[in-house]
C-alpha cells in the first residue's frame, strides 16, 4: 500500500473521530452522515506466493507492531488481478462499518492483512498527512472548547414567580440532574429529563479486572449476561494470537457446561464441552485447521475427544465411534447344502432358534459320508485316496505336515510306498510338505521302491519340501526315490528344503539307488540334494549318455572340502571378442605338488634395490620358495639379493629404476596339505584292476567301465536306451 493511500486512511479516521466529538459537544451545526468505510488496495500474498482470482482476506487492528491481540477484526473475500492487487472498503461486513474509538486516544495503530487463513503479511503503520490535522479543530470552536462560549445562568429575583426553567432553557443552561441509584450498577436516563435511574448493565471491580453483568450483580466474566442474547451479526471469536513458525494459535473457545449428580460422591459434578479451532499443518506450503471438540469433567481441563471437522468438512470420528444400523432386520433365514446338513426354525421372523445339524457327524475314523475331522493329534483314517488333478498347475497328492518335529507329509509302505501319475503339463504327481523343522519329511516310501511318481507332462514325477528330506526313500533293491519324465527341462525327483538339511536324499545300503535328482534349498545354509553312503561304493553317481550334455551342471559356486580328481580342467567363459557366439577355454595348471604361484613387477631405486613385501601368512602356507625375475625395457642384471624372510625379499639390480616382473613359487605346507599329499602315482583298487575310466579310448568295451562296475544298472539303462533308440528309427 503507497504512502498516500495510509495518508488517506488515518485522515478519513481523524475525520470520523472530529465529527463524533462535535456531535458529542452539542454542537447546532447539522452534519451530513458520512459512512464508517475507508477504502483499502494491498497486495495479495500468502507463503510469498502472489495470489490470484478470489480469496479470503483478514483485516485486523492492532495497537502493537508485531505483538497483542486484535482491536477490531474482519474477514472479507476479495478479488485480486493477475498481479495479486485487490481494492476492499474496511467496515463492509460490520453494521456501524469502522469503530470511531478505535483513532480518538491519539495511540499508534497497525494494519495486519491474512490471506487465505495463512501467515499474516508485516503489519503496517496507519499515518496522517498535515492538512488532516486541521480535522481536529472540530472539536473547538476558534480554537476553544465549547464551554467557554456557555452564558451563565441570570441572578434570581427575589418574589419572582419564574423558577428559571424558561431562563434555563432559553440561555441553554443545563438543568439540574436528578433521580436515584445504586453502586456500581451503571446509571440511564428516566423518561424525566433530568432524572438518573439504575439500568441493566452492573460492574464489579475495575480496570483490567473490571466485569460487567447484565440482570446479574455477581457477573463471573468480563461479560456475565442473565438472559437470553440475540446476536444480529456474526460471533467472532478470533485467534489468540499471530501464528509463527514454530507455533500456531487457537481460537478462542466457545465453551458449554452441563451439571451432572455423582450417586458416589453425592455431589454435582460439571460436564464441560468446547469446540475450539485449532492450526494444522502449520509451518508448511499448505496450512490449514480444524475445529475439535474437548470435554473434561469437574475442576479439570478440557481435552481433545478425537472428534474434530477439517478445513474441507471431512469429519474425524473419536476412537471406539459406533453408529446405529441403517434399518431393522426383519427376519433371518439359514441355508446349507442338504447332503451334509439339516435346518429347522428358517426363517426367523420375530424370534426363534435356527437350528443347524450334520446328516453324518464329522469324525477322524474312516466313515463313510463323514466329514473328516482331526483327532488330538492332528491325524485322521481314511481308506484308499484318490487324487486326480486336471488343470494345469495342480497337484495329485499334497500333504502338509506342519513344522513339528519327526513330522512327515505322506508317508506309505508296501510294494511301492509312495506311487504317483499325471498326464497334465505343469502338475506334480506325488508332492508332500513337512514344514522346515528338523526330522521332518515330506514324503517318505517304504518298499520294492520307496516313492515313485511318473509325470508324462511338463511337471515333476516326486516334489517334496521338509525340515530333513524334501523326498525320502529307501530299497533293499531298486531305488529310494525314483521319477520319471518324457521331456527335456523337468525332473524326476524335485525336492525343495526350507530350512539347513537336504532337499532330495538317497540312501545306498550296498544298492543301486538315486538318479536324475534335483535338489533345491531356499534359505541360507541349506543344502539342495544331500546324498549320504554307508557302503564302499559312491553316495553320488552322475552320468549323461549325450555328449552334448553334463552328467552334473552346477549354477553358482562350488565348495569341495576334500580333494578332487579329474582327467583335465579348464576354465570356460565367454569369449571377450564374441561373447555371443564363441566361448574362450584355458586349461588349469597342472603339477605334481601342491604348488602355488605369486608374481608381480616392481622398479629399483637409486641404489638398484626393491623390496618385495608379501603377506603375512606366506611362510605359514607355503615352504621351498623358487624365484624368477625379468628385466623390463632395458639390459641389465637382476639378483635375488635376500631370499624370503618376515613376509618379504629384496631384489637387487646393477643399475637404478631397473623395472623387473618376479615370480615366487611355494609347496603348500598347511595342515590339511601335510596330511592329505596327492600321490603322484597309485594303484588301482583290486576291484578297480582290469576296468578303465574310459574304457573307449583303449579299445575296450564299455562293461570294462568303472562306472558299470561300481553301478551295474547303468549298463542296463544303457541297452534299454539304445534298444528305445533303435526302435525309433525303424
Amino acid at each position: 500500500m503507497t504512502t498516500a493511500r495510509r495518508l488517506f486512511l488515518l485522515c478519513l479516521a481523524v475525520l470520523f473521530s472530529s465529527l463524533a466529538a462535535a456531535q458529542s459537544a452539542g454542537s447546532s451545526q447539522s452534519f451530513a452522515v458520512v459512512p464508517r468505510l475507508v477504502n483499502f488496495s494491498g497486495k495479495a500474498v500468502d507463503g510469498g506466493k502472489v495470489t490470484v482470482g478470489v480469496a479470503g482476506a483478514t483485516f485486523a487492528i492492532y495497537s502493537e507492531e508485531s505483538s497483542g491481540s486484535p482491536l477490531w477484526l474482519e474477514t472479507q473475500n476479495i478479488q485480486a488481478d493477475t498481479k495479486g492487487n485487490y481494492t476492499v472498503q474496511l467496515g463492509a461486513t460490520k453494521p456501524d462499518g469502522l469503530p470511531l474509538d478505535l483513532f480518538t486516544s491519539g495511540e499508534a495503530r497497525w494494519l495486519g492483512v491474512t490471506i487465505n487463513s495463512g501467515q499474516e503479511q508485516p503489519r503496517v503503520l496507519l499515518l496522517s498527512v498535515p492538512y488532516a490535522l486541521k480535522a481536529a479543530d472540530a472539536e473547538t470552536i476558534g480554537g476553544l472548547p465549547p464551554s467557554a462560549f456557555m452564558l451563565a445562568a441570570p441572578p434570581a429575583v427575589a418574589g419572582s414567580s419564574n423558577d428559571g426553567s424558561a431562563n434555563s432553557a432559553n440561555n441553554g443552561v443545563t438543568p439540574a440532574v436528578t433521580g436515584t441509584g445504586t453502586t456500581d450498577f451503571i446509571a440511564l436516563w428516566k423518561s424525566d429529563a433530568g432524572a438518573l435511574g439504575n439500568s441493566a448493565l452492573f460492574q464489579s471491580g475495575t480496570g483490567s479486572t473490571a466485569k460487567v453483568g447484565i440482570n446479574s450483580t455477581t457477573p463471573a466474566s468480563t461479560l456475565d449476561v442473565n438472559g437470553a442474547v440475540t446476536a444480529r451479526g456474526n460471533l467472532s471469536l478470533p485467534a489468540t494470537g499471530a501464528a509463527t513458525a514454530t507455533t500456531g494459535k487457537n481460537s478462542q473457545p466457545l465453551s458449554f457446561a452441563a451439571s451432572s449428580y455423582n450417586k458416589g460422591t453425592g455431589s454435582a459434578v460439571s460436564q464441560n464441552f468446547r469446540w475450539q479451532a485449532e492450526p494444522a499443518g502449520n509451518d508448511t506450503a499448505a496450512p490449514s485447521g480444524t475445529l475439535n471438540l474437548l470435554h473434561s469433567s469437574g475442576t479439570a481441563t478440557p481435552a481433545e475427544t478425537g472428534l474434530k471437522i477439517a478445513g474441507n468438512g471431512q469429519i474425524s470420528f473419536a476412537s471406539g465411534q459406533k453408529f446405529p444400523d441403517a434399518g431393522t432386520v426383519s427376519s433371518v433365514a439359514l441355508s446349507a447344502p442338504s447332503s451334509d446338513f439339516t435346518v429347522s426354525g428358517s426363517p426367523v421372523l420375530g424370534s426363534g432358534t435356527l437350528a443347524l445339524n450334520w446328516n453324518t457327524a464329522p469324525t477322524s475314523t474312516d466313515t463313510a459320508n463323514a466329514i473328516v475331522k482331526r483327532d488330538g493329534t492332528g491325524s485322521f483314517g481314511a481308506g484308499s485316496i484318490t487324487a486326480t488333478s486336471s488343470s494345469s498347475g495342480g497337484t495329485g497328492v499334497y500333504a502338509n505336515a506342519g513344522s513339528s518335529t519327526a513330522s512327515n507329509g505322506v508317508i506309505a509302505v508296501g510294494a511301492t510306498g509312495v506311487a504317483g501319475y499325471t498326464t497334465v503339463g505343469g502338475s506334480i504327481a506325488v508332492y508332500g510338505y513337512a514344514g522346515s523343522s528338523g526330522g521332518s519329511n515330506g514324503v517318505v516310501g517304504y518298499g520294492a521302491t520307496g516313492v515313485a511318481g511318473n509325470s508324462t507332462g511338463t511337471g515333476a514325477g516326486v516334489s517334496g519340501s521338509g525340515g530333513t528330506y524334501g523326498a525320502y526313500g529307501t530299497a533293499s533293491s531298486g531305488y529310494g526315490v525314483y521319477g520319471t519324465v518324457p521331456s527335456s527341462g523337468v525332473d524326476g525327483v524335485h525336492g525343495i528344503s526350507a530350512s539347513e538339511n537336504s532337499g532330495v536324499a538317497g540312501i545306498n545300503n550296498n544298492s543301486t539307488s538315486g538318479y536324475g535328482v534335483y535338489g533345491q534349498a531356499e534359505s541360507p545354509g541349506g543344502v539342495g540334494g544331500g546324498f549320504y553312503n554307508t557302503s564302499t561304493g559312491d553316495a553320488l553317481f552322475a552320468e549323461n549318455q549325450n555328449s552334448g550334455a553334463y552328467a552334473a551342471f552346477f549354477l553358482g559356486n562350488v565348495d569341495v572340502d576334500g580333494n578332487l580328481s579329474k582327467a583335465a580342467g579348464s576354465f570356460k567363459i565367454d569369449h571377450p571378442l564374441d561373447p555371443a557366439n564363441k566361448y574362450l577355454y584355458h586349461s588349469f595348471v597342472e603339477s605334481p605338488d601342491m604348488m602355488n604361484v605369486y608374481n608381480g613387477n616392481v622398479t629399483t631405486n637409486a641404489e638398484g634395490e626393491a623390496v618385495v613385501t608379501l603377506p603375512d601368512w606366506f611362510e605359514a602356507l607355503n615352504s621351498d620358495f623358487r624365484y624368477q625375475l625379468t628385466v623390463i625395457g632395458q639390459f641389465a642384471q637382476a639378483i635375488v639379493e635376500s631370499e624370503v624372510a618376515n613376509h618379504q625379499f629384496t631384489i637387487k639390480t646393477d643399475k637404478p629404476s631397473v623395472k623387473v616382473s618376479w615370480q615366487v613359487t611355494g609347496i603348500r605346507q598347511d595342515a590339511w596339505a601335510n596330511a592329505h599329499r596327492i600321490p603322484v602315482e597309485a594303484p588301482k583298487a583290486q576291484a578297480d584292476r582290469g576296468f578303465y575310466l574310459h574304457p573307449e579310448l583303449f579299445g575296450a568295451p564299455p562293461e570294462k567301465s568303472i562306472a558299470v562296475a561300481h553301478h551295474p544298472m547303468i549298463l542296463k539303462l544303457q541297452k534299454q536306451a539304445a534298444a528305445k533308440q533303435e526302435a525309433s528309427t525303424r
